[in-house]
Formats: structure tokens, C-alpha cells, sequence
């Protein structure tokens, strides 16, 4: 499901008239919701899902319960589906909801179970048969309700006049209440149903006034205690018998909660170990609490761990219920790779490798057999005899077993609300799709071998030496519009938007790093600043757009800037450029091959207008109008013929760059707020990354042939304000994302495939590793490709802004033999900065294909490509040469082998201890240098 920050992206639910005192979900139907509200009603709603509007919602059934008073508490039934219990002051009502029409009302319960004073708590026993209740007189109550609606069972509770709770522990005979004594002091409780008159066990807690909130996880015997108002965590182990509660380190969680809840199993990630995630709620946002064992392993199932679960499949329905019919709910496997096989097939692979032959006596007959020591009141419900009962001999070990083995080595694990897991795609439902795959298969070997990586997994992105930062920078402006960048660079300046009247822009020389001056040098715009480029082909010349409607070209004076006497601002630019119909100019963009064109785009009177200048020239030659609002974003394509652009009327186009045609229309992002838009290299893929519905982030992409198809392809990202800004490296087919205010960079790698791709079933994003840095980012820039250090495999020389400095940070892929260069990952790159073409061959209709983009070599001329060496190394090891040199090299190749080996062995039996992706685990296989890591 979708994480991270909500916003306003939130389905409300108009479920009554007054206010909501209790909901719960189906266990059988996750698209059933039940509610209570104080006037005494109770609605069942279904909850809808389709394209056009994510969460809807229908009303099934509305109940009167009659008593006018809150519904406090509804339980579903545990094995039965269509049965419910309310509780609404002195009375619990169980209720048989199925079969009903659409929008009718139900008004006679099942069964009524009156009590002196008003209930503070229900629950059932797993089997369904039974059900406990807490009531305001102190008092704790068992009823069988299809036997006599009178209690079989009572007995003094907790003395306090405090609300208190009782849980069921599962489908054994045992409760366990939480309550206040005469003192206001908390206590705890593990009771015997068949005797309620003394607590088997009890402890006390503190005297704070937050009530208890227990959850209790039925398949490890695990209770987790935890109060409203309070940031505290208890849990316990319960046992059968003395000592019924063992008490584990409590543990906290970023802030007090307001509601807790267990997640489902099935959802569970346990190729990691978790046994159980809680879902805590606080004023403003929700905590996944995750709780796992340890292990040495992580790459097969911990069979032990997991118990096979109940599944969402009911065990009955209301009718057989309400006849006298028990039925456990079906349980199913949580091993990944149980998923789609039948029951005898998993019980098969399950089976321990030897089973005695002697017949043993199912649990629920013996417990038969054993007349009720209760008297007088009625025996209490076994299960059905025929209801399936697994052997004794033939379980695995029991979660008690578990839990007590591995008590001291139990961990939690606690995720912000901003930054929350996705639910985990490794652990998925059993019953929800099907397996070919061999049984005696690992699970984690399954993921590792059909899941598509990136050769860029162990991207990394490490900071310059601090000396090559730009560090105190007073006076950054931040307030410029979103579709202006904050910063520009090339090879020899760095350009900054700075504070002040005038519209000004900084300019530092990225060979002098180091603290900056007070009075940074400035280009005076006289107008407010709304865009900034540098000529690609010319580093000394920058262009703006102002406010003042014109375009001002800046010949930047090297020998001016490097006065100290703090008046070295330029007031004057060398030309400008206007137009009597252009208005509010929102971005200005170069072209990409041509030297001396340039693109602007402005409202022009609400007729957004695209303009293509002749800066030689120094006119105006190609306008393109067609848009029906703001032009947020274009990008040209790699031969510069085209531009796509993005608007605020929700559309994409492709425009003929020389006629100023339409090519393409078609569908954008949802929201009206700002977008980007890039081409990707020369492929026909255009990627826009802006906002979906509400506040969340996406990366749309398209295919430049059918833009009226949509988008091919999306990217869900988390809720945040932040403007996200694309930078993409066409050798590597790496996409970038970041955002103003933000810490935390994207990186997917781009599969450059088509619709039927993706309509297969296969993403065209790949993740890769992300940058996160503790300050926050405003912007970045990068230089030409030729800049990068290739001698450190550094992919990437970027400048990242943050709110008074500049950090230039190396991104790089770790790699041992970087003595040779690393030519696969270091393709002929585009000359950047060389034209193919002047502006006057451009508008004269050139051919595109007279005119390619040159392509250069990165290869340094000292350093051999890492390819020729390894082909060298073959036919040298195939070919002659004296007896020593084979013998030399058959060692090596014999110690390279043994060392791999090793190294895969070694993997396998000590991998993943760490929390960090299980996937990113590789043998060291001599590509990855020690000291390459991140420390």
C-alpha cells in the first residue's frame, strides 16, 4: 500500500450521524468495514476500489441495536463468517449479518446476553465457541450464547472502578484480563475458565491513568501491552502453565500512542525473521513496530518460527454456526514457497523426516474423554471431534517451544511515519498466487534468481574532500519560481540565485572552492529573476529571464570577478532580447546540438507561447502556440527536432522544432501543481515526474510514438510538497529525482522497453541505491561527463545545494581493478559541449542525420579498457608460452577459483545479519574492493 506522508489524500468515510465508537474489519473480507456509533448503531459497509476513484464505499446492512446507548465494542466472529458481537451498555448482542440485502436494516439480535452493569470488553474464544466478557461491576463472565444466554461461568475481576479488558488466549482455556485495582494501580491477569474465583497468576504495574491496550499474537503466545497516552511497550510470553506470563525488556516507540493493532500474518516479511508488526497510532501518523528473532541466516524459511496460520477463509458460515456447527478456520503456511500448492502437497514437504508408525490420540478426543471438572454449571464446548486435528507426533515445534528458546534474542525494530515500508513483496500471501517452483528450492534463492538487479545496485555517493565544497553562503535565494533551478554549472562557473532587489545572480568559479566571500559577485537583472542557463557551448555566457518580460544575454568577465574590492557586480548585459506579445517567461532552455539557440516559454496574455531565437541573430524564428495554460517544463530530443513539453491545462505534447507544429497529445499528471519533463537520451521514452492525485509524488513514463495512449509505465512516490527536479545520464540510463527541502535523493535505473513490456508484467524501473544526507537539499548540477575522475569509477560529478553551501559529491560504483579503465560502464559518451551545428544551419532545415551529435571516448590515454585486458588475459592463457608461465598461471587460476569458492560458501552460511536489503548480498567475486564500501 501507499506510505509516507497522507496529506490530504485521505477517503472519509460519512458513516453516521454521530460519532464513530468503534470499527472493525471482516477477517474474512478485508473489503468489509463494520462500524458503531453512539446513538446505538451499526453499519456494515463494503469497500469499494476502481481506477477512476481509488476508495469508495456501499452500505450493506445497518443495525438498531436498540439500547440508544454507545456501541463500545464489535467483535467478528472468529471462525464464522457473518456473525458479530456488540456490546452496547449493559447488553452484548451477537448478530447473524449475512444473506441480507443491500441496504436493509436489522433490528432483532441472535442472541442477547444482559449483564447488571454497562460491558467494557468482549472476546471469543478461537474456536468460536465461547465468548468472555468485562462489565463495570468488577465482574468477568464466560457465556456459551448458543447454550443459554445466561453466564456458565463468573468471577471477581479487577476490584478497580476502572474500564478493564479480557482476551481469549487463543483456543486455550485460559484468559487474560487487564484492569485497576482499589489503589489505581495497574494489574495483569492469566485465569482458568473454569475457575474465575482467583487468577492463576497476577502482576502489577505502575499507577499511571492511561488505559491498556493488549494485543495478543495467537501463534507465538506473545501479549503486547501497551497504554494510551504513554511511549511504552511491554510484552510477555504466556504459558499453559506456572509461570503463565514471562515478562520480556520493554521497548519504546517515537511518541505516545492512541491506538495499536497487529498486522495481518500473511503480510509478515519472513524471509527476515518478523513474527510480528504492530501498527502504532498517534496524533498525526501510524509507526510499523517490527519484531523479529534473529538469525545466523537469512536465506531459507525458518520453519520453526512460523506455525502455520489461520487463513481468510472462514470456517464455517452463520447458518452452520447457529445449528450447533464447529469448524477451525483452515490454516496455511507462511513459507514463500508453499504459495499455490495444495494442502497433501504441503503437508508432504512439511512431513519430518521420520514419523513413528503408532497411532496417537488426537487432542480433541482425549480432551473429550475428560469429564469437565465444573460443576455445577454446564461443561464447557469442545471443538467437533471431526473438525481436522493435526498428530501430536507429526507438529513441528510449538510457538511456546519457540518463543522460550529464543526469549532473550527477540528484537524490535521502529519506522517513522515519514519514511514507512513498503508492505513486503517476499512474504506474500500463500493463497494469493501460484508456484512452479521447485519445493527444495530457497525461498530467498528464488527472489535472488528471478528478480531483476541493476549493475548499479551498490551505486555510492561519497562527498568530496571538505576543502572541495563551497561552504558559508549568505544571502541564497530560495524563493524563485519551481520551475527555476537554483543552481547552474559548468566546468569553469557556478551560478546561484541570490537575495536582493534587482534580480541577481551569483556567480563563483568552481575552481575556487572553500569558504565564500561575503559579497559574492552578482549579474544585476534589474527585475526579478524567473530563469537562468549557461550556454553549453560557451562557459562564459549565462542567460536570464526577468520579470520584466525580456531575455538578457551576460558575457561573464573572469578578470572583473576576481576583485576583491566588493564592487564587481555587472549591471549590463552584452544584448537583450523581447518580443511585444511575450509575458511572464517561465523557463528558457538551449538547444542541445545547435549553437546560438535558444527556447523560452511564456503566458503571453493567456496564449502560452513556446519561442526558438536565433541569439546570432538576435531574433525570434519559430513560435509554437497551442497550449491551454502555464508551460511547466520542455526537453528536446537527442537530435534537438523536437521538444515535448508539459503544461498546466494536465497535458504532454511533442512539438516539429522548425515548423512549430503539434506532433503528439496526450494525458500528464493529474494535479495542476508544477512537473518537469525529460527525453531520455535517444530512445523514445519521455519521463515527467510531478504529482498524482492529492500530494503524491510520480514518475510517468511515455512513449514518444503514442503519447494519446497515457502513460506506459508509473512510479508511486511518497506525499511531500517538494517540486521534484530529474537528472538523467544516458550512458548509464540512470534517472535521478530530488526535491527542494528534501534529504533523500531517487535512483532507478530505466529499462528502455515498450508498452508490451510493461503490459507483460515487467517494470521499467529498476531501484537502485538512494542518496540521503542529513542536511537538507535545495538543488543540483552536474558537470559534462569528460570532468569525472574515471580513474575512481566516478560515474557522476554532482553539485548539491544545500541552504548555505555546496557539497560536490562523487558518485561512483565500486570496482577493484580500477588500475584499467572500466569501459562497460563508461560507453563513448555525446560531446556535450562541441556543436554539430550553427543556429542559421538549424533553421535552415538541416538533416538531422548530417548533422549526428559527435561522440567521444573516455578512455584516458595511459589506461588500457578493462575489456582488452580480461580478452588479453584469455587468449594468453589459451595460447603458448614456456612451462613456467603455465604453470604460474594454472596457480592463480586454481587460487582464484578456491577464493570464489570460498566466498560463496562463506555468503551462504553468514549472509544478511545485518537489517539491510537481503539482495544486495554478492560474493566477493574481486569486481568489489573492500575499501570501496560506505563505512
Amino acid at each position: 500500500g501507499t506510505v509516507g506522508r497522507v496529506g490530504q489524500n485521505v477517503h472519509q468515510l460519512g458513516a453516521h450521524g454521530s460519532e464513530v465508537t468503534d470499527w472493525e474489519f471482516s477477517p474474512f473480507d478485508a473489503n468489509v468495514l463494520i462500524t458503531g456509533s453512539e446513538n446505538g448503531e451499526v453499519k456494515i459497509w463494503q469497500i469499494t476500489t476502481n481506477d477512476n476513484d481509488p476508495i469508495g464505499s456501499l452500505l450493506l446492512l445497518t443495525i438498531a441495536t436498540g439500547t440508544g446507548k454507545p456501541v463500545e465494542t464489535i467483535v467478528h466472529h472468529p471462525t464464522t463468517r457473518g456473525v458479530i458481537a456488540t456490546a452496547s451498555h449493559n447488553v452484548v448482542q451477537i448478530w447473524d449479518i449475512s444473506n441480507k440485502e443491500h441496504g436493509s436494516a436489522l433490528s432483532s439480535a441472535t442472541y442477547t446476553l444482559t449483564h447488571p452493569n454497562a460491558v467494557s470488553s468482549i472476546s471469543w474464544k478461537a474456536d468460536g465457541t465461547l465468548l468472555g466478557t468485562t462489565c463495570k461491576d468488577t465482574f468477568i463472565r464466560v457465556f456459551d450464547p448458543r447454550q443459554q444466554e445466561s453466564p456458565i461461568q463468573t468471577g471477581q475481576g479487577h476490584a478497580g472502578n476502572r474500564p478493564s479488558r479480557v482476551v481469549w488466549l487463543g483456543e486455550k482455556d485460559l484468559i487474560f484480563t487487564q484492569g485497576f485495582n482499589k489503589m489505581r494501580e495497574k494489574e495483569i491477569a492469566v485465569r482458568s475458565v473454569h475457575d474465575l474465583s482467583k487468577p492463576l497468576e497476577l502482576k502489577r504495574f505502575d499507577s499511571s491513568s492511561g488505559l491498556m491496550l493488549p494485543l495478543y499474537d495467537e501463534d507465538t503466545s506473545m501479549m503486547f501491552i501497551m497504554s494510551r497516552g504513554e511511549s511504552t511497550v511491554r510484552w510477555l510470553e504466556i504459558a499453559e502453565s506456572a509461570p503463565y506470563m514471562t515478562e520480556g525488556t520493554a521497548f519504546t516507540i517515537p511518541g505516545p500512542v492512541a491506538g495499536v493493532g497487529l498486522v495481518p500474518k500473511l503480510i509478515l516479511n519472513v524471509m527476515q525473521t518478523e513474527v510480528v508488526r504492530i501498527l502504532a497510532l498517534n496524533a498525526n501518523g501510524l509507526w510499523p513496530v517490527n519484531v523479529s528473532i534473529p538469525r545466523k541466516s537469512y536465506l531459507d524459511f525458518h520453519v520453526d518460527l512460523y506455525p502455520e496460520t489461520k487463513s481468510s477463509t472462514p470456517g464455517l458460515e452463520a447458518s452452520q454456526w447457529l445449528q450447533g456447527e464447529n469448524n477451525p478456520v483452515p490454516r496455511v503456511s507462511l513459507d514463500p514457497g508453499m504459495e499455490g500448492k495444495f494442502i497433501w502437497q504441503q503437508q508432504a514437504i512439511n512431513a519430518p523426516p521420520s514419523i513413528t508408525a503408532t497411532p496417537s490420540v488426537p487432542k480433541a478426543s482425549a480432551a473429550a474423554a475428560t469429564p469437565s471438572p465444573v460443576a455445577p454449571s454446564p461443561p464447557i464446548s469442545q471443538p467437533s471431534a471431526a473438525a481436522p486435528v493435526k498428530n501430536a507426533e507429526a507438529t513441528t515445534s510449538t510457538a511456546q517451544d519457540i518463543l522460550t528458546k529464543k526469549f532473550a534474542s527477540t528484537t524490535v525494530s521502529v519506522t517513522n511515519e515519514e519514511s514507512l515500508p513498503t508492505s513486503s513483496s517476499q512474504s506474500s500471501g500463500p493463497l494469493t498466487s501460484s508456484s512452479a517452483v521447485s519445493p527444495a528450492a530457497s525461498a530467498a534463492a528464488l527472489r535472488l534468481s528471478t528478480q531483476k538487479t541493476s549493475k548499479f545496485r551498490f551505486l555510492t555517493f561519497k562527498p568530496y574532500h571538505a576543502s572541495e565544497h563551497f561552504e558559508s553562503i549568505s544571502g541564497l535565494s530560495i524563493s524563485v519560481s519551481p520551475e527555476c533551478s537554483l543552481i547552474e554549472v559548468n566546468p569553469k562557473f557556478m551560478a546561484l540565485p541570490l537575495q536582493g532587489s534587482g534580480g541577481r545572480v551569483g556567480i563563483l568559479k568552481t575552481t575556487k572552492p572553500g569558504r565564500v566571500v561575503n559579497k559574492i559577485p552578482c549579474l544585476v537583472c534589474s527585475s526579478d529573476l524567473m530563469s537562468f542557463k549557461f550556454d553549453p557551448f560557451n562557459p562564459n555566457l549565462l542567460v536570464t529571464a526577468s520579470d520584466d518580460t525580456k531575455i538578457k544575454g551576460w558575457t561573464i568577465p573572469e578578470d572583473e570577478f576576481d576583485k576583491d574590492d566588493g564592487d564587481n557586480d555587472v549591471n549590463k548585459p552584452n544584448w537583450i532580447l523581447g518580443s511585444p506579445t511575450m509575458d511572464k517567461i517561465s523557463l528558457i532552455l538551449f538547444h542541445p546540438r545547435a549553437r546560438d539557440v535558444l527556447l523560452s516559454a511564456s503566458m503571453d496574455r493567456n496564449d502560452p507561447t513556446l519561442r526558438l531565437w536565433d541569439l546570432k541573430a538576435q531574433k525570434e524564428v519559430v513560435s509554437m502556440r497551442g497550449h491551454k495554460d502555464m508551460i511547466f517544463s520542455c526537453s528536446f530530443n537527442h537530435l534537438g527536432a523536437k521538444i515535448v513539453s508539459v503544461c498546466r491545462d494536465k497535458k504532454i505534447r511533442i512539438w516539429d522544432a522548425l515548423t512549430g507544429n503539434i506532433l503528439q497529445e496526450g494525458p500528464g499528471h493529474e494535479s495542476l501543481r508544477s512537473c518537469r519533463v525529460l527525453w531520455l537520451g535517444e530512445s523514445d521514452l519521455i519521463a515527467s515526474v510531478g504529482f498524482g492525485r492529492g500530494s503524491q509524488r510520480e514518475i510517468l513514463l511515455f512513449d514518444a510514438k503514442d503519447l494519446a495512449g497515457g502513460s506506459i509505465d508509473k512510479k508511486l512516490m511518497d506525499n511531500s510538497p517538494g517540486v521534484l527536479v530529474p537528472h538523467y545520464d544516458p550512458d548509464t540510463s540512470l534517472l535521478s529525482v530530488s526535491a527542494r527541502g528534501d534529504r533523500v535523493m531517487k535512483n532507478y535505473e530505466i529499462l528502455l522497453g515498450s508498452k508490451d513490456d510493461v503490459g507483460a508484467g515487467k517494470s521499467l524501473f529498476v531501484e537502485v541505491a538512494n542518496l540521503e544526507q542529513g542536511s537538507l537539499q535545495q538543488d543540483v548540477a552536474y558537470l559534462p561527463k569528460r570532468y569525472c575522475n574515471l580513474r575512481e569509477v566516478e560515474l557522476a560529478k554532482m553539485y548539491r545545494l544545500a541552504q548555505n553551501s555546496v557539497e560536490v559529491i562523487r558518485v561512483s560504483v565500486p570496482r577493484n581493478k580500477k588500475e584499467f579503465f572500466q569501459d562497460e560502464l563508461f560507453p563513448d559518451t555525446v560531446d556535450v559541449e562541441t556543436p554539430t551545428m550553427e543556429a542559421g544551419e538549424f533553421f535552415a532545415g538541416v538533416g538531422a542525420a548530417e548533422k549526428r551529435p559527435k561522440k567521444i571516448s573516455l578512455c584516458p590515454p595511459d589506461m588500457e579498457p578493462l575489456s582488452h585486458h580480461l580478452a588479453m588475459t584469455m587468449a594468453t592463457s589459451k595460447g603458448g608460452g614456456n612451462s613456467l608461465d603455465k604453470f604460474l598461471q594454472g596457480r592463480q587460476q586454481v587460487a582464484d577459483d578456491e577464493r570464489k569458492r570460498l566466498a560463496m560458501e562463506r555468503m551462504f552460511e553468514t549472509a544478511k545479519e545485518s537489517t539491510a536489503d537481503r539482495d544486495t548480498i554478492v560474493p566477493d567475486t574481486g569486481i568489489v574492493n573492500d575499501d570501496e564500501w560506505d563505512d
